[in-house]
């Protein structure tokens, strides 16, 4: 009787802590990942990944850090290939949470929000925003290249902006530095009215969570513009 007895202890330590431990994490995900879709109108439901550092602690409700993967999606005025929120720490009610079946989480939620926007799309932005023509725009680790064009004694001819991306306040701004034609710079007495021309910003509104942009770099294929969100809304 005794073994039986401790056995049934262990079988009810068992379903309290082990349990627990494998079936928290999806179920929250799934809370978390439902209330972001409808909040942001969403088609489809985004990734949601929790995590806790030490992992015992999500039993706790303490979560270490998250990530929201949005995947491609019209923000900011902008059409992304990819948006995601890298989440600062936070912690949940699990009982509440479980009980209602929304993330009840304690206090503001804050993170980084990174949105990857495609060289055909940057190439589109720059087409409706420089005053001179774009014929397309080339996105490396190095920089930015705008391909244009420059007219002298009625005679046309391509040319290539070389420059670099930064943000300024809530825009995305191209700043041009050098002039190449026929793989040769051109003087800045030539260049000045092509550089001017083909600077351009534009601004990147409607973040979600109230978000601001905090930075931009370039890679191969596409612009990385990076912000901060605050006062995240996870449950209902």
């Amino acid at each position: 009787m005794r073994g039986f007895l401790l056995s049934l202890v262990v079988l009810a330590a068992f379903v309290l802590l082990v349990v627990p431990y494998f079936v928290l994490p999806p179920v929250l995900e799934n809370l978390v990942a439902r209330n972001v879709q409808d909040r942001l109108g969403l088609a489809e439901r985004p990734g949601v990944e929790l995590d806790s550092d030490p992992q015992w602690r999500m039993l706790l409700g303490e979560f270490s850090d998250g990530k929201v993967s949005v995947g491609e999606s019209d923000l900011g005025g902008v059409r992304a290939e990819d948006v995601s929120i890298d989440l600062d720490p936070f912690s949940v009610d699990v009982g509440e949470s479980v009980q209602s079946r929304t993330a009840v989480v304690r206090g503001a939620v804050s993170g980084q929000v990174r949105l990857t926007v495609s060289e055909d799309e940057v190439s589109q932005l720059a087409g409706q925003n420089a005053e001179v023509p774009v014929n397309g725009v080339e996105l490396k680790r190095s920089g930015v290249t705008v391909e244009s064009e420059a007219s002298v004694l009625g005679t046309t001819f391509p040319v290539a902006v070389d420059g670099g991306v930064v943000v300024e306040g809530d825009a995305l701004v191209f700043q041009p530095e050098t002039v190449r034609a026929a793989g040769m710079t051109v003087p800045g007495y030539l260049a000045d009215s092509l550089l001017a021309g083909t600077a351009f910003r534009y601004p990147v509104e409607g973040l979600p969570y109230g978000g601001t942009l905090t930075g931009a770099e370039t890679r191969e294929g596409a612009v990385v513009l990076t912000g901060r969100v605050s006062g995240v809304e996870l449950g209902g």
